[in-house]
């Protein structure tokens, strides 16, 4: 006798679909309230939302095209954006009324890697005890946003800050109480991942200034202080610096360095202001090392100083500023030096496409 069989009757392209959604949903199993909260707070998932934020932040606040760019991923250096020369106004005004009120801005460095990031450094906050007493913020100029891109902090006031020339994601702090402190924006944390200890091996007054000198294979961070002394850290390793130099000049005081400077790729020389105003040379290695020169000028305590760095066909390599709180702003160069009055500078640099000499 003839089988007789089912057949499943045919299904449109529509039908299929429902079809399919239909086993999914008889599949799907409803989380318990301890499973959702396990995975809201997982690291990967409070990861996802934290970039899913500053994403939708930036997109709310200024439609650009490149509102994905993620500033904890690392970029190749030929990726840097050229900055156009403008006139000088007042761009923007960057403000946190939790991390910026009552605390006063202590140093500021841009980003290599990213031109249009700005770190700054503030000091404590007088009315808020139960909050940090130093914060580091990294700024973004390029969106319109009002909040910080990163906010990091340490339990002493921050004194200064920088980048890690060649490790775009480490951010390096010198704090009041003379350590010195490295934060990771790669990580889910705002406290440093590193510090070093207060012994007197290293400093023990405020550090004033931070600078990374080297190339991409074999670099330093190097760390000035008002106690006389020029350290020299790894960032593998901040539990104690790798070299010590006591800076005094002709066998007299210790020199309280307040600000430095090396020749653009120099790892050797450098210059430092000090709290009594005089500017000094010195030199790391050699047949003589420790501060080799002093020169006169300011009447109060030096507040920044930069050398000259903008390459050309003539070398200004001997030239740098220097700023004060004498109000005073000046062109110094090996035997000569020429100064105009202005307002009172904390900070400065050398445009690094133009040179200005009067």
């Amino acid at each position: 006798m003839p089988e007789v069989m089912e057949v499943t009757p045919a299904l449109t392209e529509g039908e299929k679909e429902i079809s399919k959604m239909k086993e999914e949903e008889k599949l799907k199993v409803e989380l318990s309230e301890d499973e959702k909260e396990a995975i809201a707070l997982s690291p990967d998932f409070q990861r996802f939302v934290l970039r899913a934020a500053k994403i939708m932040e930036r997109a709310i606040s200024q439609q650009l095209p490149d509102i994905l760019v993620d500033y904890a991923k690392s970029a190749d250096a030929e990726d840097e954006r050229e900055k156009s020369a403008t006139k000088l106004s007042l761009n923007r005004v960057f403000f946190d009324d939790k991390w910026s009120r009552n605390r006063c801005v202590t140093c500021l460095d841009w980003s290599s890697q990213y031109p249009e990031l700005l770190a700054a450094s503030y000091s404590h906050n007088a009315d808020a005890p139960n909050e940090p007493d130093g914060v580091c913020l990294i700024w973004n100029t390029k969106f319109s946003k009002t909040t910080p891109e990163f906010i990091f902090h340490c339990q002493s006031p921050l004194t200064a800050c920088t980048f890690a020339k060649f490790h775009p994601n480490l951010v390096l702090g010198g704090t009041y109480s003379g350590s010195i402190v490295l934060w990771d924006n790669r990580l889910e944390k705002r406290t440093p991942v590193q510090r070093s200890p207060l012994t007197t091996s290293a400093h023990t007054h405020p550090v004033y200034c931070l600078k990374v000198v080297g190339t991409q294979n074999s670099h330093n961070v190097i760390s000035i202080s008002t106690d006389g002394k020029l350290c020299s850290w790894s960032l593998d390793m901040l539990s104690q610096p790798q070299e010590t130099l006591d800076l005094a000049y002709r066998q007299g005081k210790p020199v309280a360095a307040t600000s430095l400077s090396f020749p653009p790729g120099g790892i050797n020389n450098f210059i430092v202001g000090s709290e009594d105003g005089t500017v000094y040379s010195g030199c790391r290695h050699g047949t003589k090392t420790g501060i080799l020169e002093a020169f006169d000028g300011h009447h109060a305590p030096v507040t920044g100083i930069h050398s000259h760095a903008v390459p050309g066909p003539v070398d200004f390599s001997n030239l740098y500023l220097t700023s004060s709180f004498d109000w005073t702003l000046k062109l110094w160069s090996l035997k000569v030096f020429h100064t105009f009055q202005c307002n009172l500078f904390l900070q400065l640099f050398y445009s690094k496409k133009f040179t200005f000499l009067d």
